[in-house]
Protein backbone atom coordinates (compact mmCIF):
# COMPACT_ATOMS: atom_id res chain seq x y z
CA UNK A 1 0.00 0.00 0.00
CA UNK A 2 1.27 3.20 -0.73
CA UNK A 3 0.31 6.72 -0.54
CA UNK A 4 1.86 10.02 -1.75
CA UNK A 5 2.47 13.08 0.48
CA UNK A 6 0.83 16.47 -0.20
CA UNK A 7 1.13 20.13 1.16
CA UNK A 8 -2.00 21.32 2.64
CA UNK A 9 -2.99 24.64 1.46
CA UNK A 10 -2.45 26.33 4.63
CA UNK A 11 1.30 25.97 4.64
CA UNK A 12 1.21 29.22 2.24
CA UNK A 13 -0.20 31.29 4.95
CA UNK A 14 2.86 29.60 7.21
CA UNK A 15 5.24 31.52 4.84
CA UNK A 16 4.26 34.82 6.82
CA UNK A 17 6.17 33.58 9.89
CA UNK A 18 9.43 32.78 7.83
CA UNK A 19 12.52 33.61 9.90
CA UNK A 20 13.18 36.24 6.81
CA UNK A 21 14.92 39.47 6.65
CA UNK A 22 13.28 42.42 4.29
CA UNK A 23 16.40 42.86 1.98
CA UNK A 24 16.69 38.95 1.65
CA UNK A 25 13.29 38.95 0.45
CA UNK A 26 13.75 41.54 -1.99
CA UNK A 27 16.64 39.46 -3.00
CA UNK A 28 14.35 36.78 -4.33
CA UNK A 29 12.87 38.86 -7.29
CA UNK A 30 16.02 40.82 -8.28
CA UNK A 31 17.54 37.20 -8.39
CA UNK A 32 14.75 35.69 -10.52
CA UNK A 33 15.39 38.93 -13.26
CA UNK A 34 19.01 38.08 -13.03
CA UNK A 35 18.80 34.96 -13.57
CA UNK A 36 15.99 35.28 -16.42
CA UNK A 37 18.75 37.84 -18.10
CA UNK A 38 21.33 35.02 -17.64
CA UNK A 39 18.96 32.10 -19.08
CA UNK A 40 18.06 34.45 -22.18
CA UNK A 41 21.11 36.43 -22.75
CA UNK A 42 21.55 36.40 -25.86
CA UNK A 43 18.17 37.17 -27.01
CA UNK A 44 17.82 40.16 -24.34
CA UNK A 45 21.14 41.33 -25.54
CA UNK A 46 19.78 42.30 -28.76
CA UNK A 47 16.96 43.49 -27.51
CA UNK A 48 18.73 45.61 -24.95
CA UNK A 49 20.89 46.79 -27.86
CA UNK A 50 17.78 47.98 -30.21
CA UNK A 51 16.08 49.53 -27.34
CA UNK A 52 19.64 51.08 -26.29
CA UNK A 53 18.90 49.75 -22.49
CA UNK A 54 20.22 46.89 -20.16
CA UNK A 55 18.84 44.78 -17.63
CA UNK A 56 17.13 47.33 -15.23
CA UNK A 57 15.15 46.24 -11.83
CA UNK A 58 12.52 48.80 -9.87
CA UNK A 59 12.02 48.14 -6.27
CA UNK A 60 9.31 51.02 -5.47
CA UNK A 61 7.43 51.50 -2.53
CA UNK A 62 4.43 53.61 -1.49
CA UNK A 63 2.50 54.53 0.85
CA UNK A 64 -0.84 55.14 -0.40
CA UNK A 65 -2.95 55.54 3.01
CA UNK A 66 -3.64 52.61 4.90
CA UNK A 67 -2.81 50.39 2.04
CA UNK A 68 0.98 50.93 0.70
CA UNK A 69 2.16 48.81 -1.98
CA UNK A 70 5.68 47.60 -2.94
CA UNK A 71 6.10 46.76 -6.94
CA UNK A 72 9.04 44.80 -8.60
CA UNK A 73 9.12 45.72 -12.18
CA UNK A 74 11.57 44.43 -14.62
CA UNK A 75 12.82 44.58 -18.46
CA UNK A 76 14.31 40.43 -18.68
CA UNK A 77 12.56 37.82 -20.53
CA UNK A 78 9.30 37.91 -19.06
CA UNK A 79 7.23 34.76 -19.06
CA UNK A 80 4.04 33.34 -21.15
CA UNK A 81 1.36 31.01 -19.47
CA UNK A 82 3.55 27.91 -19.10
CA UNK A 83 6.28 29.57 -17.87
CA UNK A 84 4.00 31.57 -15.33
CA UNK A 85 2.10 28.61 -14.22
CA UNK A 86 5.52 26.66 -13.32
CA UNK A 87 6.78 29.34 -11.42
CA UNK A 88 3.87 29.79 -8.96
CA UNK A 89 3.87 25.64 -8.29
CA UNK A 90 5.13 25.51 -4.27
CA UNK A 91 8.73 23.89 -4.38
CA UNK A 92 8.71 23.12 -8.03
CA UNK A 93 12.56 23.69 -9.04
CA UNK A 94 12.72 25.86 -12.39
CA UNK A 95 13.66 24.20 -15.60
CA UNK A 96 17.31 25.53 -14.76
CA UNK A 97 17.97 25.42 -11.13
CA UNK A 98 22.07 25.72 -11.28
CA UNK A 99 22.31 29.84 -10.64
CA UNK A 100 20.67 32.30 -8.44
CA UNK A 101 17.25 30.57 -8.70
CA UNK A 102 17.41 26.86 -7.07
CA UNK A 103 14.14 25.79 -4.81
CA UNK A 104 11.35 27.08 -6.77
CA UNK A 105 10.48 28.85 -3.75
CA UNK A 106 12.06 32.36 -4.04
CA UNK A 107 9.10 34.82 -4.87
CA UNK A 108 6.53 32.60 -3.35
CA UNK A 109 7.68 32.96 0.01
CA UNK A 110 8.87 36.29 -0.64
CA UNK A 111 5.02 37.50 -1.61
CA UNK A 112 3.59 35.47 1.19
CA UNK A 113 6.11 36.66 3.84
CA UNK A 114 5.94 40.52 2.82
CA UNK A 115 1.74 40.54 2.15
CA UNK A 116 -1.38 39.14 2.07
CA UNK A 117 -2.63 39.53 -1.44
CA UNK A 118 0.30 40.24 -4.41
CA UNK A 119 -0.10 40.10 -8.15
CA UNK A 120 1.69 38.77 -11.19
CA UNK A 121 1.86 40.45 -14.74
CA UNK A 122 3.92 39.52 -16.78
CA UNK A 123 4.87 39.53 -21.40
CA UNK A 124 7.44 37.48 -22.54
CA UNK A 125 9.43 38.48 -25.70
CA UNK A 126 8.36 37.78 -28.62
CA UNK A 127 4.58 36.56 -27.33
CA UNK A 128 1.95 39.01 -27.52
CA UNK A 129 -0.02 38.20 -24.92
CA UNK A 130 0.50 39.48 -20.61
CA UNK A 131 -1.20 37.31 -18.35
CA UNK A 132 -1.97 38.92 -14.62
CA UNK A 133 -2.57 36.37 -11.83
CA UNK A 134 -3.82 37.33 -8.41
CA UNK A 135 -3.02 35.71 -5.09
CA UNK A 136 -4.63 35.61 -2.60
CA UNK A 137 -3.35 34.47 0.79
CA UNK A 138 -6.09 34.10 2.94
CA UNK A 139 -8.26 32.92 0.62
CA UNK A 140 -6.11 29.66 -0.59
CA UNK A 141 -5.44 29.65 3.71
CA UNK A 142 -8.83 29.05 3.29
CA UNK A 143 -9.50 25.91 1.04
CA UNK A 144 -9.62 27.68 -2.38
CA UNK A 145 -6.39 27.15 -4.63
CA UNK A 146 -7.79 28.63 -7.46
CA UNK A 147 -5.87 31.33 -9.18
CA UNK A 148 -7.43 33.30 -11.98
CA UNK A 149 -5.88 34.21 -15.15
CA UNK A 150 -6.26 37.38 -16.60
CA UNK A 151 -4.99 37.75 -20.55
CA UNK A 152 -4.27 41.12 -22.90
CA UNK A 153 -3.61 40.35 -26.61
CA UNK A 154 -2.29 41.86 -29.09
CA UNK A 155 0.54 43.27 -27.53
CA UNK A 156 4.00 44.19 -30.03
CA UNK A 157 6.27 40.85 -29.59
CA UNK A 158 9.07 43.28 -28.63
CA UNK A 159 7.83 44.29 -25.10
CA UNK A 160 8.85 42.15 -22.15
CA UNK A 161 8.59 43.01 -18.58
CA UNK A 162 7.45 41.25 -15.09
CA UNK A 163 5.59 43.59 -12.78
CA UNK A 164 5.06 42.44 -9.24
CA UNK A 165 3.08 44.18 -6.84
CA UNK A 166 2.51 43.40 -2.84
CA UNK A 167 -0.53 44.60 -0.60
CA UNK A 168 -1.87 43.97 2.78
CA UNK A 169 1.48 44.16 4.21
CA UNK A 170 2.80 42.02 7.36
CA UNK A 171 5.61 44.63 7.94
CA UNK A 172 6.46 48.19 7.26
CA UNK A 173 9.11 49.76 5.49
CA UNK A 174 10.31 52.83 7.33
CA UNK A 175 13.10 54.54 9.03
CA UNK A 176 16.10 52.97 9.81
CA UNK A 177 15.05 49.68 7.69
CA UNK A 178 15.08 51.61 4.74
CA UNK A 179 18.43 52.68 4.87
CA UNK A 180 19.95 49.11 5.63
CA UNK A 181 17.75 47.51 2.36
CA UNK A 182 19.74 50.01 0.53
CA UNK A 183 22.98 48.88 1.85
CA UNK A 184 22.56 44.98 1.63
CA UNK A 185 20.99 45.48 -2.02
CA UNK A 186 24.26 47.14 -3.21
CA UNK A 187 26.37 44.79 -1.62
CA UNK A 188 24.44 41.86 -2.63
CA UNK A 189 24.56 42.53 -6.46
CA UNK A 190 28.42 43.90 -6.36
CA UNK A 191 29.46 41.64 -9.31
CA UNK A 192 26.24 42.56 -11.77
CA UNK A 193 27.60 46.05 -10.82
CA UNK A 194 30.98 46.01 -11.66
CA UNK A 195 29.86 43.71 -14.77
CA UNK A 196 27.36 46.66 -15.51
CA UNK A 197 24.98 44.22 -16.47
CA UNK A 198 22.25 45.86 -13.88
CA UNK A 199 20.51 48.72 -13.31
CA UNK A 200 18.88 48.39 -9.64
CA UNK A 201 16.99 51.03 -8.15
CA UNK A 202 14.86 51.37 -5.19
CA UNK A 203 12.21 54.46 -5.37
CA UNK A 204 14.46 56.91 -6.99
CA UNK A 205 17.68 55.70 -5.97
CA UNK A 206 20.01 54.50 -8.36
CA UNK A 207 22.09 51.51 -6.08
CA UNK A 208 25.86 51.07 -6.86
CA UNK A 209 28.80 49.65 -5.31
CA UNK A 210 31.86 51.33 -3.61
CA UNK A 211 34.99 49.08 -4.29
CA UNK A 212 37.77 48.36 -1.31
CA UNK A 213 40.52 48.81 -3.52
CA UNK A 214 41.42 52.17 -3.18
CA UNK A 215 41.29 51.58 1.07
CA UNK A 216 43.64 48.93 0.86
CA UNK A 217 47.38 49.47 2.62
CA UNK A 218 49.91 49.07 0.19
CA UNK A 219 53.74 47.78 0.82
CA UNK A 220 56.77 50.07 0.08
CA UNK A 221 56.50 48.75 -3.74
CA UNK A 222 52.93 50.32 -3.96
CA UNK A 223 51.45 47.06 -3.95
CA UNK A 224 48.24 45.89 -2.25
CA UNK A 225 48.00 43.93 0.41
CA UNK A 226 45.75 41.87 -1.57
CA UNK A 227 45.86 38.60 -2.16
CA UNK A 228 43.64 35.75 -4.20
CA UNK A 229 43.31 32.48 -3.04
CA UNK A 230 41.75 28.70 -4.00
CA UNK A 231 41.63 25.71 -2.07
CA UNK A 232 38.73 22.55 -1.69
CA UNK A 233 36.88 21.07 1.09
CA UNK A 234 36.48 17.33 0.37
CA UNK A 235 36.28 18.44 -3.90
CA UNK A 236 34.56 21.68 -3.51
CA UNK A 237 36.52 24.55 -4.70
CA UNK A 238 36.52 27.67 -2.54
CA UNK A 239 38.08 30.81 -4.48
CA UNK A 240 38.38 34.61 -3.67
CA UNK A 241 40.70 37.38 -2.15
CA UNK A 242 41.97 38.87 1.15
CA UNK A 243 42.96 42.09 1.86
CA UNK A 244 43.76 44.77 4.53
CA UNK A 245 42.66 48.19 4.95
CA UNK A 246 44.65 50.81 5.44
CA UNK A 247 42.99 53.26 8.05
CA UNK A 248 40.69 50.49 10.24
CA UNK A 249 37.21 50.48 9.96
CA UNK A 250 35.79 47.88 11.83
CA UNK A 251 32.10 48.36 9.54
CA UNK A 252 34.06 47.80 6.61
CA UNK A 253 35.67 44.47 7.45
CA UNK A 254 34.80 40.64 7.55
CA UNK A 255 34.48 38.14 4.47
CA UNK A 256 31.70 38.52 2.15
CA UNK A 257 30.55 34.78 1.12
CA UNK A 258 28.81 35.19 -3.07
CA UNK A 259 27.45 31.96 -4.33
CA UNK A 260 26.23 32.42 -8.20
CA UNK A 261 28.20 36.12 -7.95
CA UNK A 262 25.47 37.21 -5.54
CA UNK A 263 26.73 38.00 -1.75
CA UNK A 264 24.62 35.53 0.25
CA UNK A 265 26.52 36.81 3.73
CA UNK A 266 28.76 40.00 3.75
CA UNK A 267 28.80 43.55 4.19
CA UNK A 268 26.64 45.23 5.81
CA UNK A 269 26.88 41.94 8.09
CA UNK A 270 29.89 40.32 7.17
CA UNK A 271 31.37 36.57 7.88
CA UNK A 272 33.93 36.81 10.51
CA UNK A 273 34.89 33.24 11.28
CA UNK A 274 36.35 32.77 15.21
CA UNK A 275 38.82 31.01 14.36
CA UNK A 276 40.65 34.24 12.71
CA UNK A 277 38.51 36.95 13.76
CA UNK A 278 38.29 35.59 17.47
CA UNK A 279 34.51 36.44 19.17
CA UNK A 280 33.25 40.04 19.21
CA UNK A 281 36.66 41.76 19.23
CA UNK A 282 37.85 45.33 18.15
CA UNK A 283 41.26 44.75 17.80
CA UNK A 284 43.72 46.03 14.48
CA UNK A 285 42.57 42.58 13.26
CA UNK A 286 39.20 43.01 13.23
CA UNK A 287 39.49 46.68 12.05
CA UNK A 288 41.48 46.00 8.76
CA UNK A 289 40.79 42.39 7.25
CA UNK A 290 38.53 41.80 4.85
CA UNK A 291 37.58 39.84 1.52
CA UNK A 292 35.35 38.07 -0.44
CA UNK A 293 34.78 34.09 -0.65
CA UNK A 294 33.17 32.57 -3.73
CA UNK A 295 31.72 28.79 -2.83
CA UNK A 296 29.61 28.29 -5.94
CA UNK A 297 30.41 24.20 -5.62
CA UNK A 298 28.39 24.58 -1.62
CA UNK A 299 24.83 24.43 -0.80
CA UNK A 300 22.96 27.35 -0.21
CA UNK A 301 20.14 27.83 2.69
CA UNK A 302 16.79 27.83 1.23
CA UNK A 303 16.54 31.94 1.99
CA UNK A 304 19.59 32.22 0.77
CA UNK A 305 21.15 34.20 3.37
CA UNK A 306 24.00 31.92 3.97
CA UNK A 307 25.82 28.67 3.29
CA UNK A 308 24.09 25.50 4.03
CA UNK A 309 27.30 23.47 5.88
CA UNK A 310 27.60 19.64 6.26
CA UNK A 311 29.44 17.85 8.54
CA UNK A 312 32.21 19.35 9.56
CA UNK A 313 32.84 21.62 6.42
CA UNK A 314 32.65 24.77 8.12
CA UNK A 315 35.52 23.89 10.79
CA UNK A 316 37.63 22.70 8.00
CA UNK A 317 36.95 25.64 5.75
CA UNK A 318 37.98 28.18 8.90
CA UNK A 319 41.45 26.09 9.64
CA UNK A 320 42.17 26.42 5.55
CA UNK A 321 41.64 29.91 4.91
CA UNK A 322 43.20 31.24 8.03
CA UNK A 323 46.41 29.17 6.73
CA UNK A 324 45.50 30.61 3.58
CA UNK A 325 45.78 33.91 4.25
CA UNK A 326 48.13 33.40 7.83
CA UNK A 327 50.56 36.09 6.45
CA UNK A 328 47.77 39.14 5.84
CA UNK A 329 46.39 37.68 9.73
CA UNK A 330 49.71 38.79 10.42
CA UNK A 331 49.72 42.13 8.61
CA UNK A 332 47.08 43.14 9.66
CA UNK A 333 47.88 42.41 13.14
CA UNK A 334 50.78 44.39 12.98
CA UNK A 335 50.89 48.36 13.64
CA UNK A 336 52.51 50.89 11.25
CA UNK A 337 54.11 54.03 11.14
CA UNK A 338 51.85 56.73 11.59
CA UNK A 339 48.70 54.36 12.62
CA UNK A 340 49.59 51.84 14.99
CA UNK A 341 46.49 51.48 16.46
CA UNK A 342 43.46 53.14 13.99
CA UNK A 343 41.45 53.66 17.36
CA UNK A 344 43.94 56.29 18.38
CA UNK A 345 43.13 59.81 17.86
CA UNK A 346 46.25 62.03 16.25
CA UNK A 347 48.31 64.70 18.18
CA UNK A 348 46.18 67.56 15.83
CA UNK A 349 43.06 65.62 16.17
CA UNK A 350 43.76 65.69 20.25
CA UNK A 351 44.66 69.71 19.97
CA UNK A 352 41.69 70.26 18.04
CA UNK A 353 39.63 68.51 21.21
CA UNK A 354 41.45 70.81 23.60
CA UNK A 355 40.68 74.00 22.15
CA UNK A 356 37.14 72.93 21.45
CA UNK A 357 36.29 72.20 24.71
CA UNK A 358 38.10 75.05 26.58
CA UNK A 359 35.49 77.06 24.17
CA UNK A 360 32.53 74.81 25.31
CA UNK A 361 34.06 75.66 29.20
CA UNK A 362 34.78 79.45 28.53
CA UNK A 363 31.11 79.86 26.59
CA UNK A 364 28.08 82.07 27.96
CA UNK A 365 25.80 79.23 27.69
CA UNK A 366 27.86 76.77 30.31
CA UNK A 367 28.17 80.00 32.73
CA UNK A 368 24.43 80.01 32.64
CA UNK A 369 24.49 76.07 33.43
CA UNK A 370 26.82 76.53 36.60
CA UNK A 371 25.17 79.03 37.48
CA UNK A 372 21.51 77.07 38.45
CA UNK A 373 21.39 77.48 42.13
CA UNK A 374 17.96 75.65 42.85
CA UNK A 375 17.49 71.84 42.54
CA UNK A 376 13.92 69.98 42.21
CA UNK A 377 13.85 67.78 44.92
CA UNK A 378 15.33 64.08 44.82
CA UNK A 379 12.02 62.60 45.49
CA UNK A 380 10.47 64.73 41.97
CA UNK A 381 13.81 64.04 40.80
CA UNK A 382 12.87 60.02 41.02
CA UNK A 383 9.20 60.55 40.06
CA UNK A 384 10.44 62.20 36.99
CA UNK A 385 13.12 59.63 36.10
CA UNK A 386 10.39 56.66 36.97
CA UNK A 387 7.74 58.30 34.44
CA UNK A 388 10.45 57.80 31.69
CA UNK A 389 11.52 54.31 32.59
CA UNK A 390 8.37 52.55 33.30
CA UNK A 391 6.79 52.97 29.96
CA UNK A 392 10.29 51.68 28.30
CA UNK A 393 10.73 49.11 30.48
CA UNK A 394 7.13 47.47 30.23
CA UNK A 395 7.03 48.24 25.83
CA UNK A 396 10.50 46.42 24.45
CA UNK A 397 12.83 44.30 25.42
CA UNK A 398 16.21 45.22 26.58
CA UNK A 399 18.91 45.47 23.47
CA UNK A 400 21.42 44.20 25.83
CA UNK A 401 21.12 41.56 28.68
CA UNK A 402 23.65 40.77 30.55
CA UNK A 403 25.00 38.66 33.53
CA UNK A 404 27.91 39.45 35.57
CA UNK A 405 28.56 37.30 38.13
CA UNK A 406 25.48 38.00 40.75
CA UNK A 407 25.00 41.26 38.29
CA UNK A 408 21.80 41.53 35.93
CA UNK A 409 22.82 44.44 33.56
CA UNK A 410 20.03 45.02 30.90
CA UNK A 411 20.48 48.35 28.51
CA UNK A 412 18.03 49.66 26.74
CA UNK A 413 18.86 51.63 23.50
CA UNK A 414 15.81 53.88 22.72
CA UNK A 415 14.73 56.44 20.38
CA UNK A 416 11.15 56.57 20.22
CA UNK A 417 8.96 57.50 23.20
CA UNK A 418 11.95 59.68 24.24
CA UNK A 419 12.46 63.21 23.84
CA UNK A 420 15.82 65.71 23.10
CA UNK A 421 14.42 67.07 26.43
CA UNK A 422 15.13 64.27 28.23
CA UNK A 423 17.87 63.09 30.43
CA UNK A 424 20.82 61.53 28.00
CA UNK A 425 20.97 58.50 30.19
CA UNK A 426 18.48 56.98 32.77
CA UNK A 427 19.95 54.60 35.35
CA UNK A 428 18.07 52.71 38.33
CA UNK A 429 19.81 50.02 40.37
CA UNK A 430 17.41 47.54 42.71
CA UNK A 431 18.42 45.74 45.82
CA UNK A 432 17.97 42.62 43.62
CA UNK A 433 21.41 43.04 42.26
CA UNK A 434 19.73 44.15 38.57
CA UNK A 435 21.24 47.75 36.75
CA UNK A 436 18.55 49.11 34.15
CA UNK A 437 20.37 51.53 31.88
CA UNK A 438 18.18 53.56 29.42
CA UNK A 439 20.26 55.64 26.81
CA UNK A 440 18.49 58.31 25.08
CA UNK A 441 19.47 58.54 21.31
CA UNK A 442 17.40 61.77 21.04
CA UNK A 443 19.68 63.50 23.17
CA UNK A 444 21.21 66.46 21.21
CA UNK A 445 24.47 65.12 22.51
CA UNK A 446 24.36 61.74 20.41
CA UNK A 447 24.41 64.12 17.11
CA UNK A 448 27.99 65.00 17.54
CA UNK A 449 28.87 61.14 18.07
CA UNK A 450 30.44 60.10 14.89
CA UNK A 451 31.16 56.13 13.70
CA UNK A 452 30.48 53.45 15.41
CA UNK A 453 33.43 53.36 17.81
CA UNK A 454 32.43 56.71 18.82
CA UNK A 455 28.84 55.56 19.62
CA UNK A 456 30.56 52.31 21.29
CA UNK A 457 32.51 54.56 23.83
CA UNK A 458 29.71 56.79 24.47
CA UNK A 459 27.26 53.36 25.43
CA UNK A 460 30.34 52.27 27.58
CA UNK A 461 30.39 55.09 29.39
CA UNK A 462 26.68 55.35 30.27
CA UNK A 463 26.69 51.87 31.49
CA UNK A 464 29.78 51.80 33.28
CA UNK A 465 29.09 55.20 35.30
CA UNK A 466 25.74 53.08 37.02
CA UNK A 467 27.92 50.12 37.13
CA UNK A 468 30.60 52.08 38.97
CA UNK A 469 27.87 53.60 40.85
CA UNK A 470 26.26 50.43 42.00
CA UNK A 471 30.00 49.06 43.22
CA UNK A 472 30.58 52.11 45.06
CA UNK A 473 27.22 51.33 46.55
CA UNK A 474 27.71 47.61 47.65
CA UNK A 475 30.75 48.46 49.11
CA UNK A 476 30.56 51.35 51.00
CA UNK A 477 27.30 53.13 52.43
CA UNK A 478 28.27 56.25 51.54
CA UNK A 479 29.53 57.41 48.17
CA UNK A 480 32.61 58.75 47.14
CA UNK A 481 33.49 60.30 43.86
CA UNK A 482 36.87 58.99 43.94
CA UNK A 483 35.83 55.18 44.57
CA UNK A 484 33.82 55.52 41.71
CA UNK A 485 35.97 57.31 39.31
CA UNK A 486 38.78 54.13 40.56
CA UNK A 487 36.00 51.40 39.81
CA UNK A 488 34.97 52.75 36.65
CA UNK A 489 38.77 53.03 35.16
CA UNK A 490 38.75 49.13 35.68
CA UNK A 491 35.82 48.64 33.98
CA UNK A 492 37.34 50.69 30.88
CA UNK A 493 40.77 48.43 31.09
CA UNK A 494 38.13 45.40 30.15
CA UNK A 495 38.48 45.66 26.27
CA UNK A 496 42.27 46.35 26.33
CA UNK A 497 42.42 42.85 28.58
CA UNK A 498 39.74 40.83 26.49
CA UNK A 499 42.37 42.60 22.99
CA UNK A 500 45.49 41.00 24.43
CA UNK A 501 43.94 37.95 25.89
CA UNK A 502 42.10 37.15 22.53
CA UNK A 503 45.25 37.74 20.27
CA UNK A 504 47.18 34.89 22.13
CA UNK A 505 44.03 32.44 21.47
CA UNK A 506 43.63 33.92 17.80
CA UNK A 507 47.68 33.26 16.95
CA UNK A 508 47.11 29.18 18.86
CA UNK A 509 44.39 28.74 16.80
CA UNK A 510 46.27 29.77 13.20
CA UNK A 511 49.19 27.67 14.54
CA UNK A 512 46.75 24.61 14.56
Amino acid sequence: MTFNIEIGLNAIASYRRMNYEIWYALAEFVDNSTQSYANNKDALDAAFEREGEKLEVRITYERQGNDPVLRIVDNAMGMDYAELEHALKIANPPAINTGRCRYGMGMKTSSCWIGNRWSIATKKLGDTREYTVEVDVKRIEGGDPTLDTKTIDGLSPDEHYTRIEIREHNREFKGRTIGKIKDFLKSMYRVDFRNNTLDLWYNDELLSWEEFETKLRRNRAGEPYKREFMFDIGGKIAHGWAGVLDKGARADTGFSILHADRVVKGWPDAWRPERIFGQNRNDLLNQRLLGEIHLEDFEVTHTKDNIQWYGDEEELFEKQLAQEISDLINIARTPWKDQEDGRRPSEGEIDLAISGLRDELMSPEMVDKISIEVLPPEEAIRESLARIAEPVKAGRAADIQATVGDLKVWVYVVSTDIGPYDPYVVCEAGSDGKIIVIINMQHPHVSQISGEQGIMNYFRHCVYDAVAEWQAQKLRSKLDSNTIKMLKDSLLRVSLLIEQHATTTTEENVAE
